[in-house]
């Protein structure tokens, strides 16, 4: 009997009826589990066993490499090598080749190029870096709205919705907003007018225009360059097959049975092409497979009403309903079928393997826990013999991916990071690009400064640490470096000079080298064969060899390839958050760690479904910019029915175990609860466990595990000579209101930058504020108001001064500082007191503190009648509510806006014992004089002043007796693009303790 044979012989009621249907439309809805690779694959040798038709006239489409990878090799061996001949394609390589063939009747010269992810990266920064944008591109981070607008951009093609209608649809919204009667005010001083929030929105549609702009100059971009994207190569198959009838004939001709697997992920433009190639048809052979309880591609414009079209596109199709799972025990397909029901068909999934255990559902105090959690439960299943290749790790978001794979691989546990593994969240990574840029500019004093704190420099961490100390890092040179042997007995043995020595012959002997030679040499003598095990030996070559790949294509289109392009190319697909892949060696075994929407077509013995609170499952992603409503019903919007999905489909990836977890409250104290979807299920499918029973499981391990898990540990000799430095040296800095700022921020930072006081790169936004304090201070320093072209030609040699050339920079900054001094010279100027100092730098020595100096340069002092001090600091960027200025935090500090204003009054009274500061002041410049919080003002009295001698009082006791080390990190992400600091991400580098091993 052959393969063909025995697996036809196999098949259920369901999937025979569905092999055998050969002719007209059939719609298949295929749960989870029930063979649908296999009856797709069993079809197609069904058609060639029982008709003459020949292997390339059928067409089977997919959505992804690895379903035509795994169609492939069933047919093969089913039917042999015939199946080599069937053409087997996803949707996107099958319209390419369409397109490619008839670019000429689409209007282009030469057959259009596909642009890659990192080429769409740069049409994309030279579209934001050529143009002016007022909101789209903020100067302070202008990746800031790339994912924004590259999914707003895809979701309208693929709608097949112009930039002209798009901004029909704005316009409407807005023309709506102002005639509704619901948008009127009916009381107060605003009766009558639009209400604020109505105003808010109209204001945020009007900026969303920059939007269209940016989408119709990136479709005008690509039709230039003979370029096209993903969304591109749809639209265009689309349009020829709508528009020509000799291509819809060939394609016809060509193709007598169509079968599309996964049908409920296609788009609106997908289900078009499928509309004009063959509704004319009578009755056409297509064949449709799908589930429309596994549609969670909803953010790619797939929707549910598509896949249920097809049930009246080609008249009315056979409906087949596979049933029999044969992956899943009872239990999980009982939980599936109660979360979630088909909107298509009404028959349950029956399972056909026996017994089966219930869903754990482990309640747990934190997040981290809950991995914790998994991966004893996975340790324990390894065990028991189970395979770590069939145990899998699934939650909802990519950042807990990182994260959890951090925790496991810290447990001793053999963790799959696969398509996880990003090239730029690799450390050596980053030794790698920082040494490279020193290459390219040996006077980079802050790429040289960093290069000590790298482990590839051999220097050790406090030797680098006091080096820095005692120099200043700003002035670093790689001639300072290689004179440092001066000062050491053993000038040989000295590692900074040795370091200083290997940077000046990288830099001779690479210079004029071709790029992938650059590449290729360094990362050998750099990384390669300084490892120190076989493990670091093996990442390292992985680092190597994909850096050497992506020098190689870099050359490859670029004729004029060199180090200084390599290295921008490089920031800016990190600045983008491009995904590079690391070049694995070999296989990836060990537990899968993976998002739930990766999950899908996966199936694995034990899964463990983690993060599955209400505030996490349901949360939704805040776009940067407010779309009309129209749009809005094409984008991704967290609806329950989503989410059920979503976790129906990790669910249903289990064969025998299934987990579920949640956590109490996040790392903040916050309270948080299981998802509603779950809650709202029957107590019968669950084993559950209280947070305080998994709590006493993992204490019953040894504490340390569960300890070391929920809170970093710095520990060692290396950690304790850090901080024996800073004891004998932090009396030496005055203590600013910064430096507290960075202080109770985050420890690492106020060490990074206050204490060893590394260089860095200042944001060319930042030099706004600069900009905007030294004008200031120029007009009050002048006897009479200077004119306003001085003024202006001030702040124009000031701007280029901060090193600001590029032109678009120049023009918003120089707009942005001539509106914030013209409104301060209209508005704030002729009350300034004619006793005045601005600039004024302060220093105290308090006896309550005798190791430390206090310091403080503040913008303005004015000296009323009476003697009191009026104090004002100048404020760039949005302003802040009183609310905000005013919070008291949890650990009972001041704001750092409250802090500075305290500041300064504890330094000036402390300075002039006989004066009182009798109003302090934050004046926001960028703000409108109409707007309540452009000014605030308020008097520091003794309690105020009382919580910044505490905050000093800490400060001081901390870091004389060594546990700064401990204090909490409150960075806050904004607008950064990272979700980590910078300064814990440098410190965990260095100082971090090691795995413990379970």
């Amino acid at each position: 009997m052959s393969d063909f044979e025995e697996a036809y012989k196999s098949l259920n009621k369901e999937q025979r009826d569905a092999v055998d249907t050969i002719d007209g439309p059939v719609m298949v809805v295929a749960g989870p589990g029930t063979g649908k690779t296999q009856i797709l694959a069993l079809r197609i040798g069904n058609i060639l066993k029982r008709t003459d038709t020949s292997p390339d006239s059928i067409l089977c489409l997919t959505f992804t490499n690895s379903g035509v990878s795994a169609m492939r090799e069933r047919l093969e061996k089913y039917i042999g090598s015939r199946g080599r001949e069937v053409s087997i394609s996803t949707f996107h390589s099958f319209t390419i080749k369409l397109v490619e063939k008839y670019y000429e009747l689409l209007d282009f010269k030469q057959i259009p190029k596909l642009l890659d992810d990192d080429e769409a990266v740069f049409l994309v920064d030279e579209i934001l870096n050529d143009n002016e944008w007022e909101h789209i591109s903020p100067l302070s981070n202008r990746a800031m709205y790339f994912g924004d607008l590259k999914h707003l951009v895809s979701i309208l093609k693929r709608e097949r919705i112009t930039a002209e209608v798009f901004l029909s649809y704005i316009d409407a919204d807005i023309e709506d907003l102002k005639k509704s009667p619901d948008s009127i005010s009916s009381r107060g001083e605003s009766k009558g007018e639009l209400k604020k929030e109505v105003l808010k929105k109209i204001e945020s549609l009007e900026r969303t225009k920059e939007v269209v702009e940016f989408y119709r100059i990136y479709e005008e971009k690509k039709k230039e360059n003979s370029l096209m994207d993903y969304d591109d190569v749809l639209e265009y198959a689309v349009s020829l097959v709508e528009n020509f009838s000799d291509v819809r004939d060939e394609i016809r001709e060509n193709y007598l049975y169509v079968l599309v697997d996964e049908h409920q992920d296609s788009s609106g433009v997908q289900n078009s092409f499928l509309k004009a190639v063959w509704q004319e048809t009578e009755r056409p052979n297509i064949f449709v497979v799908g589930d429309d309880r596994q549609l969670i591609y909803g953010f790619s414009g797939a929707n549910i009403s598509y896949f249920e079209e097809f049930a009246h596109i080609f008249g009315k199709p056979k409906l087949i309903v596979l049933t029999e799972n044969y992956r899943s025990t009872a239990p999980i397909l009982s939980i599936a079928d109660d979360l979630l029901q088909s909107s298509v068909a009404k028959e349950k999934l029956n399972s056909n393997k026996k017994g089966g255990d219930k869903i754990n559902l482990g309640e747990y105090f934190y997040p981290r826990d809950e991995i914790i959690g998994a991966g004893i439960y996975f340790k324990d299943k390894i065990n028991q013999g189970i395979d770590p290749n069939e145990c899998a790790l699934l939650m909802p978001r990519n950042y807990h991916v990182r994260t959890a794979i951090d925790i496991l691989s810290n447990m001793g546990l053999s963790v799959s990071e696969g398509k996880n593994l990003s090239l730029f969240s690799q450390t050596e990574s980053d030794y790698f690009i920082r040494v490279l840029g020193v290459i390219m500019d040996p006077y980079d004093s802050l790429l040289l400064a960093q290069t000590l704190l790298d482990k590839t420099s051999g220097i050790e961490p406090i030797s680098a640490h006091m080096y820095l100390r005692n120099n200043k890092p700003d002035k670093l040179s790689i001639e300072s470096l290689i004179n440092s042997k001066e000062e050491n007995l053993f000038s040989e043995s000295n590692p900074i000079y040795i370091w200083g020595s290997k940077l000046e012959n990288w830099i001779n002997k690479l210079q004029g080298e071709k790029l992938s030679n650059i590449v290729n040499i360094l990362g050998n003598e750099l990384l390669v064969n300084t490892s120190e095990s076989n493990t670091e030996l093996l990442n390292r070559v992985e680092v190597v060899r994909s850096f050497i790949h992506l020098a190689i294509m870099f050359e490859e289109k670029n004729k004029k390839a060199d180090l200084k392009t390599f290295l921008e190319y490089l920031n800016r697909l990190d600045s983008y958050n491009t995904n590079i892949e690391l070049t694995k060696f070999g296989g990836d075994d060990g537990i899968k760690v993976m998002t739930l929407h990766r999950s899908k077509g996966l199936e694995y013995e034990a899964v463990w479904i983690a993060h599955m609170n209400e505030e996490v499952l349901m949360s939704e992603k805040k776009g940067g910019f407010t779309l009309p409503e129209k749009i809005k019903e094409h984008m991704n919007q967290r609806s329950i029915e989503e989410a059920k999905r979503e976790l129906y489909v990790a669910i249903t990836r289990a064969k025998s175990y299934c987990n579920l977890s949640y956590s109490k409250e996040n790392y903040n104290g916050g309270d948080m609860e299981l998802v509603s979807i779950l809650s709202d299920l029957k107590d019968i499918h669950f084993e559950k466990k209280t947070a305080s029973e998994n709590e006493a499981r993992m204490l019953s391990l040894g504490a340390e595990i569960y300890t070391s898990f929920n809170k970093r540990e710095y520990k060692g000799e290396i950690i304790d000579e850090v901080k024996e430095l800073v004891k004998k040296n932090y009396g030496d800095l005055k203590v600013s209101v910064s430096m507290l700022n960075n202080f109770f921020e985050c420890p690492w930072k106020w060490y990074f930058r206050s204490f060893l006081r590394l260089p860095e790169t200042k944001p060319v936004y930042l030099s706004l504020g600069t900009v905007v304090h030294g004008v200031i201070e120029y007009i009050l320093k002048e006897e009479k108001l200077p004119s306003g072209a001085d003024i202006k030609d001030k702040i124009l040699r000031d701007l280029k001064k901060e090193g600001v050339e590029d032109k678009n920079d120049l023009n918003k900054l120089f707009k942005k500082a001539d509106e914030a001094v013209s409104g301060w010279v209209k508005n704030y100027y002729k009350h300034i007191s004619k006793n005045h100092k601005s600039e004024r730098s302060v220093s105290f020595k308090d006896k309550n503190f005798p190791n430390l100096l206090m310091y403080g340069k503040i913008d303005l002092t004015e000296y009323e009648d009476s003697g009191n001090i009026v104090v004002t600091d100048f404020k760039t960027g949005s302003s802040k509510t009183k609310n905000i200025i005013e919070k008291i935090n949890e650990e009972g500090r001041l704001s750092d806006l409250m802090r500075q204003l305290a500041m300064y009054t504890y330094l000036l009274e402390g300075d002039e014992k006989n004066m009182k500061v009798s109003n302090s002041r934050l004046l926001f410049l960028e703000e409108d004089i109409t707007n309540k919080n452009s000014l605030y003002e308020t008097f520091i009295g003794e309690e105020k002043i009382d919580l910044l001698k505490k905050d000093i009082k800490d400060y001081d006791s901390l870091l004389s007796n060594g546990e700064w080390i401990r204090n909490e990190c409150h960075f806050k992400p904004f607008g950064s693009g990272s979700m980590e600091c910078e300064y814990c991400k440098l410190a965990k580098r260095l100082f971090s303790s090691g795995a413990t091993k379970i």
